[in-house]
């Protein structure tokens, strides 16, 4: 009975040797799997980080420009409110002051035409824009533009345009002053 019993002894150590071996390396192969699957989580973690960090920036950064645009709006408003009640204070004229005065409207797709309404011209006229919104034709705008006269342009919109106003920066020929004006392009009609 000695005998038998050994051999099925023997034969129970190495089984559960080997299982042991066996425990252990897939153990180690879990262990493995699942340190690279939480880098590669890290990563995208990381990424998408970095991705809404970007967004919140260019939101931020097209808010900035949207607030600025809107105090300007808002001095503009106050500053004719002001005109308008020292004009009906003062003595009626029947003749109006000269001035430059701007409009600006969509034509088709990309083109927009900036025309001055007003009653006097305008010296050294430039036209800008953010650096986001690429302006093209305007090499051959004239510098002065009278009442009644436009200047076509391009404007080309993309999904990476952060600002699409429109600035307009002229030398007033009666006070002989830069004086600015600015726009958001009109939406496409």
């Amino acid at each position: 009975m000695l005998l038998t019993v050994r051999p099925l002894a023997a034969d129970w150590q190495a089984f559960a040797d080997q299982a042991t071996v066996l425990g252990v390396v897939v153990a180690l192969a879990v262990g493995i799997a699942t340190t690279i699957v939480m880098i590669r989580q890290e990563k995208v973690t990381r990424d998408g980080q970095k991705l809404q960090r970007e967004q919140a920036e260019a939101t931020a950064a097209r808010t900035e420009a949207a607030a600025a645009l809107a105090e300007e709006y808002t001095s503009r408003v106050v500053e004719a409110l002001e005109t308008m009640a020292a004009n009906s204070k003062g003595a009626v004229t029947n003749s109006q002051a000269a001035a430059v005065r701007w409009t600006l409207v969509h034509q088709h797709r990309s083109r927009y035409l900036l025309t001055n309404v007003g009653n006097a011209g305008a010296r050294n006229v430039r036209i800008s824009a953010h650096e986001s919104l690429p302006l093209l034709g305007l090499n051959e705008a004239p510098k002065e533009v009278g009442p009644h006269e436009a200047i076509p342009f391009l404007a080309a919109r993309t999904f990476g345009t952060k600002d699409s106003t429109i600035t307009v920066t002229w030398t007033d020929p009666k006070a002989g002053e830069d004086r600015t004006w600015k726009y958001p392009l009109p939406p496409e009609s």
